[in-house]
């Protein structure tokens, strides 16, 4: 799916704005405070706001800086990019976290400068408002204005009325494997790092981030199977369900060019529109199930499993 119309010029600056004003509210905070700013400011905060770790302002400085100049190389990226779906996910995702750590340097360095180095836990929500407005404007600018995803039907399988047809395929990301190992890894390094704390502290820091990257093992290679029983993806690895619509259910099928960006992303998606297994942009088995929702994975032979899913259904049908 390619995008090549040109952007309104008042969206192409929206796609920018965002990033340039975290960047111009930075310099301003710092041009402004650094006369008043202590060496060292608290960095890291009890639930109940009162300091319990400090740093360097300007380290912590030229962190939310570097984030936010990228967020802007990115938005001037994806306003030339051709798949404005995807391009619109990534910038959203810089500017979420420009946004939340130059909300969170600003905060923490005013209330240093104030002589104040409290940061109640409510302040968190302020920075993740204005992260989240960051990514909002310029999402909804690309996507707006992102062309409309062709779906594509394929005629069925021609087979004889007492065949017995299936097709079976495998998709996946090496990514997702690695991303998941690492995960892991970190999980039971943290793990090792906390046992001489309590059992249950050391669990709480590990345990999310061990079943976090299992999670993402689990999803990182699947095996797609449409026969008689229906639709099915399943990992291949531990053969555990991840999608399922029976035979019954499903209306038709077809395939789609996929852009992650369409999903939100890549990996495990739901949607107002069903749910998906992306893991690139290209081809994509699409199952549409009755009531309007429908099922979808990136294949690379998506329009053969599209064609044996109709010529079951026609199956179905004329019994």
């Amino acid at each position: 799916m390619t995008d090549t119309r040109p952007l309104p010029t008042g969206v192409r600056a929206a796609v920018v704005a965002p990033g340039i004003v975290l960047l111009a509210a930075l310099a301003v905070a710092a041009v402004a405070l650094a006369p008043t700013l202590p060496a060292r400011v608290a960095v890291h905060f009890a639930a109940d706001g009162t300091p319990d770790g400090w740093g360097s302002p300007w380290a912590l400085l030229a962190a939310a800086v570097g984030v936010a100049a990228v967020a802007v190389a990115i938005a001037v990226w994806a306003r030339r990019a051709t798949d404005r779906r995807t391009a619109a996910t990534w910038v959203a995702v810089a500017n979420l976290v420009a946004g939340i750590l130059a909300a969170g340097w600003i905060a923490v360095a005013v209330r240093a400068a104030l002589g104040d180095g409290t940061l109640p836990v409510v302040w968190v929500v302020a920075f993740l408002a204005v992260g989240l407005a960051a990514a909002a404007i310029p999402l909804i600018a690309l996507v707006r204005h992102a062309s409309p995803v062709p779906a594509h039907d394929v005629p069925a399988l021609p087979v004889t009325a007492t065949a017995r047809v299936a097709w079976r395929a495998q998709a996946g990301s090496a990514w997702f494997a690695g991303i998941g190992a690492a995960v892991v890894v970190l999980g039971l390094v943290v793990a090792a790092s906390t046992s001489d704390l309590d059992a249950a502290t050391a669990a709480l820091s590990s345990g999310a981030l061990v079943v976090s990257g299992l999670a993402v093992l689990v999803l990182a290679r699947v095996d797609v199977t449409v026969d008689a029983r229906g639709f099915r993806v399943t990992s291949s690895w531990t053969r555990i369900p991840v999608m399922r619509a029976p035979l019954d259910r499903i209306e038709s099928g077809g395939w789609e060019d996929v852009s992650p960006g369409q999903w939100g992303g890549w990996g495990l998606r739901f949607s107002g529109r069903g749910v998906a297994y992306v893991t690139q942009s290209g081809p994509g088995l699409v199952v549409r199930l009755r009531g309007g929702r429908a099922r979808l994975v990136t294949v690379a032979d998506a329009h053969q499993g599209a064609a044996v899913l109709g010529a079951l259904l026609a199956g179905r049908d004329a019994a």
